[in-house]
């Protein structure tokens, strides 16, 4: 079991360097939350982003990218399939950044941080915009509450939603970002 006050983060999965920085696991996160892509495309994508070298096999990348994205967390959370979303990195972006500024000091924007390291800050936020976010949107009506209570929190849920709208992106802003990725991919191969 993977400790954080005694072991050194790790930068590779079974002898394959990866790219450990948080960027890429909030980018693989997104990925997986990717509605337009196939599962194998989704594969493809994040062992592309996670591995800096020779890839291992397809089926170990499945393993790895798994391993990548939640080997640092020891918590006993059962799986359920009715599970919610109740956050996302381009919804909840300035909570996030700056909540971390504030309570850590960490400038997100320019930070070099492990993802696990981040994820274990993440999840361990006090009180805070994010949190109170999160909080709204797993919160429960209950027969208990008042009318105003109910309709309160129905506006705040609508509020926070994570889905905004159903509006079609347009293509040419989809190929638009689909060349900054490969730009910042360019970018990010040819670093130092």
């Amino acid at each position: 079991m993977f400790n954080i006050m005694l072991d050194p983060v790790p930068t590779a999965w079974e002898g394959f360097p990866i790219d450990s920085d948080f960027r890429t696991g909030i980018q693989i996160s997104q990925i997986f939350e990717d509605k337009e892509m196939m599962d194998a495309e989704k594969f493809s994508a994040a062992s592309e982003l996670l591995f800096t070298g020779i890839m291992p096999y397809p089926e170990e990348q499945v393993q790895a990218i798994q391993w990548f994205l939640s080997g640092w967390n020891h918590d006993n959370i059962p799986k359920s399939k009715n599970t919610v979303r109740v956050m996302d990195y381009d919804v909840d972006q300035w909570r996030i950044y700056s909540d971390f500024r504030h309570h850590y000091g960490i400038d997100l924007h320019t930070a070099e941080m492990h993802y696990w390291q981040f994820m274990g800050l993440l999840t361990t936020l006090e009180e805070c915009a994010f949190t109170h976010v999160i909080e709204i949107r797993t919160k429960k009506v209950t027969a208990k509450m008042s009318n105003e209570e109910k309709v309160a929190i129905a506006k705040a849920k609508k509020m926070y939603a994570i889905e905004q709208s159903e509006e079609k992106i347009p293509d040419e802003v989809k190929e638009k970002n689909l060349e900054a990725i490969k730009m910042f991919e360019e970018m990010r191969k040819a670093k130092p």
